[in-house]
Parts: structure tokens; C-alpha cells; sequence
């Protein structure tokens, strides 16, 4: 909100979001070096509080994290390069809609998806992985396997083949890039309309919301009828690393209830959710993911640890799916 900031936005990244990207964008001539923050790039231009609340918003939606901690080269060639928002919807099931459409596919070719499973240890040869062991229904299951790909990150990939069997340098590695942010989701529901706005509604000044997402206007049937579905959604201070979750909490309630009059009386709080730690928005920093492989022949990561550059979200894992099947049909 702020048509002002709105503008020097659009003028800072060159509308970038609109427009084709110019041509010291296209070779990287005309992007800042690595080690500039997104909010140290914004002060060399402008002391304007809204306009730095936009961008730190906007890093908080799209990366999951404050503008002080993503490189400004990601933010600006995530603008020029990668889907900045272009085609963006809501599945009318949320995010589990797209695994129950996953898992159908796996059913549908013969495959099994087996639910309430802990793997406990991926099993290796030394140069390969042959399997993993995991818990069901109470037991331990042994399932031999030449191609093993995880979705949990390096980290616990590491702590699942057993640190003993993983090369220093490779720890090491995963060590320095294990950096997860942390995100605090309020999902909120009314009988009356409480945002005009379908889709995402992003705010330039605020304590800590970076935005409030509208489900409803655009997907009716993800509430019972005469219901309203929202969640308000902020990055904590500091976003990486340990923080105060009762007090960051509170300031994004209290940004809620200055942004929807009479918060408190029409709306009712389904669950407040803050993912961190070993539950993260996002395993890794843009702009600091590891690469796909391990050094186990027929081991893979995919998911938030192991982005392409710049990219972010749900998206980005997709793309890492896709890059990783191809790699292991190209073995």
C-alpha cells in the first residue's frame, strides 16, 4: 500500500515484473555483485521507509526471508529472469491438492505411496545407495533401492546415510549451507468478507505481515459455505537463525488488526503455524543451494535446500524435481 512507494518500486527494478528485461540485465553486466543485500542495494537509492517495506515484503513472499539476508542479485534476476508471480494460482485443495495429485500418478503406473512411513536410514555400499530402512506400522521395513531421491534436504540426507559414511568436504559443504529461514502463518476464517482483494494483498508498511493471501474470492470451495478463508503471513526478525516466537507472533497480530477492521470480533484463528528449524519455509537461502548431487552414485536432493539460482517457493521445487528426473533417465 502507498502509491508513492508503489512507484519508486516500479522505478527501482526498472518494472522489471511488467517488461522485458534490459540488456545489462540479460548478461549480468548490470546486476549488483553477490554480497550486497537486497536492503543495502534499496539504501544506495532511497531512505524512503515504504518503498524498503515493499522489497522487504516482497523478499518475505517470495524467498522467506528479510531483505537483509537476500543477495540483491537474486531478488533483481528473479525479476527479469524467473516467473516473478507471471502465472500464479491457488490449488482449489491447497498444497496437499498437488501431492494427492502426485500420488495419483505414482497409483495410476503401478506404484505404491506409503503415508505415516519414517525413513530411518538411506543404506549404502559405499560408492552407491542400495536402499533405505524405514518404520511402518511399527516395524522396521528394508526396501532395496538403486535410486534413492530425497525431499528433506542435505542436512538430514547427511544424518540419514550416517555422518561416518559421508566425506568431510561434502559435510562440510552442507554444514555452510545449511541456513534455514523461518516464516509465522496465522490462518484466520470469517462470516464476512474481510480483505476486498482476491489473491494476495502485499503491504509496504507493516511491523512484520507481509501479506494476507484471500483463498476464498478465487478458490470458493476451500471453505464450507458463507465462510471466508485468509492466512496473514510474516519472516520474523531476525529470519535466519533463533528469534523470539511469542513476541514476533504478537506483531504480526498486531499488524492484522490495524490492516482488518474489528480483527479480533470477526475473524476466528484456526491455528497459527511457525515453521523453522527442521520445519522451514525454506531450507536454504536463495542464491546459497546446493547442488542437486551427492556422492553417492544414484542419491539425489530435491525440494528447498537445492534451488536453481534465484528461484523460489513451491516453484522451485517443482523445477528441482524435474531437473533430478531427468538426471536419472540420462544415467
Amino acid at each position: 500500500r502507498g502509491s508513492d512507494a508503489g512507484d519508486q518500486f516500479c522505478a527501482l527494478t526498472g518494472e522489471l515484473a511488467q517488461q522485458e528485461p534490459p540488456p545489462a540485465a540479460r548478461n549480468d553486466s548490470g546486476l549488483p555483485e553477490d554480497q550486497i543485500s537486497t536492503a543495502e542495494w534499496v539504501s544506495r537509492y532511497t531512505k524512503n521507509e515504504r518503498v524498503h517495506g515493499i522489497f522487504r515484503n516482497m523478499c518475505a513472499s517470495i524467498f522467506a526471508v528479510g531483505s537483509e539476508d537476500l543477495p540483491a542479485r537474486v531478488f533483481l534476476t528473479y525479476f527479469t529472469r524467473k516467473s516473478a508471480f507471471k502465472r500464479f494460482g491457488f490449488h482449489p485443495e491447497g498444497t496437499i491438492g498437488l501431492w494427492r495429485g502426485l500420488a495419483g500418478v505414482v497409483e495410476s503406473r503401478g506404484g505404491e505411496v506409503w503415508l505415516s512411513t519414517a525413513a530411518t536410514r538411506i543404506v549404502s555400499d559405499g560408492g552407491g545407495v542400495t536402499g533405505v530402512e524405514v518404520i511402518r506400522d511399527g516395524e522396521k521395513v528394508s526396501v532395496a533401492a538403486p535410486v534413492v531421491v530425497s525431499d528433506v534436504g542435505p542436512a538430514a540426507t547427511v544424518k540419514l546415510l550416517g555422518e561416518d559414511k559421508v566425506p568431510t568436504d561434502y559435510q562440510d559443504m552442507v554444514k555452510k549451507g545449511d541456513r534455514p529461514t523461518a516464516m509465522i502463518s496465522v490462518n484466520f476464517a470469517s462470516r464476512s468478507r474481510l480483505v476486498d482483494v482476491p489473491g494476495m494483498l502485499s503491504f509496504a508498511t507493516s511491523r512484520r505481515l507481509a501479506y494476507i493471501a484471500n483463498f476464498t474470492d478465487t478458490c470458493p470451495e476451500m471453505a464450507p459455505p458463507g465462510w471466508h478463508l485468509y492466512v496473514g503471513t510474516a519472516v520474523p526478525k531476525p529470519s535466519i537463525g533463533d528469534f523470539d516466537e511469542a513476541v514476533e507472533t504478537e506483531l504480526l497480530l498486531e499488524d492484522l488488526r490495524d490492516n482488518i477492521d474489528g480483527f479480533d470480533e470477526r475473524a476466528r484463528i484456526l491455528s497459527i503455524a511457525v515453521t523453522r528449524d527442521d520445519w522451514p519455509p525454506q531450507r536454504a537461502v536463495a542464491g546459497f543451494d546446493l547442488p542437486h548431487d551427492t556422492p553417492f552414485a544414484g542419491l539425489w536432493n530435491v525440494g528447498d535446500a537445492v534451488k536453481e539460482y534465484a528461484n523460489g517457493g513451491t516453484t522451485a521445487c517443482a523445477e528441482t524435481a524435474a531437473l533430478v528426473v531427468d538426471k536419472i533417465i540420462a544415467r
